[in-house]
């Protein structure tokens, strides 16, 4: 199911860029984490992050975010700090359970609602990581805007 009028809204947002093997997917999630953790951050969360390319060779290009409590922070160089992530305009949808299989059926039900619905992507492409260990899910999320 498609839901044709979502948003990414987040205050004081913590990011870095990534490019990495898509295996090492969870090491460099863990990474992002402890950079956090040492900069003595309070996550409020959820983890989310945007893929900045289509991973044909196996490498990803991609951006992690955390929203945390704490405002006004200093960051090294390779961190942003957004006070405000915004993005409006979003379609999205949710999976769970078999995440790598069901992910590809997600990207392919989005960009067919875009196509049918006339539709150009705006954005990378957002995963919103939620859940726990019993039932992790996530919400993928694309930008849109009519292209007639």
């Amino acid at each position: 199911m498609i839901n044709s009028s979502d948003s990414i809204k987040y205050k004081n947002v913590i990011s870095k860029k990534y490019t990495f093997h898509f295996k090492d997917m969870e090491q460099k999630l863990k990474e992002f984490i402890n950079e956090i953790d040492q900069l003595q951050l309070k996550v409020k969360g959820p983890l989310f992050y945007s893929l900045n390319n289509v991973p044909r060779d196996e490498v990803m290009h991609a951006e992690f975010f955390m929203p945390v409590i704490n405002e006004n922070v200093q960051v090294n160089e390779q961190m942003y700090f957004h006070s405000y992530y915004s993005i409006d305009h979003m379609i999205s949808t949710i999976v769970y359970n078999d995440v790598e299989k069901v992910t590809e059926e997600a990207y392919a039900s989005l960009f067919h609602y875009m196509e049918q619905n006339k539709l150009y992507q705006v954005t990378p492409i957002f995963h919103i990581l939620s859940g726990d260990e019993s039932l992790p899910y996530s919400f993928i999320k694309i930008g849109v805007v009519n292209s007639e």
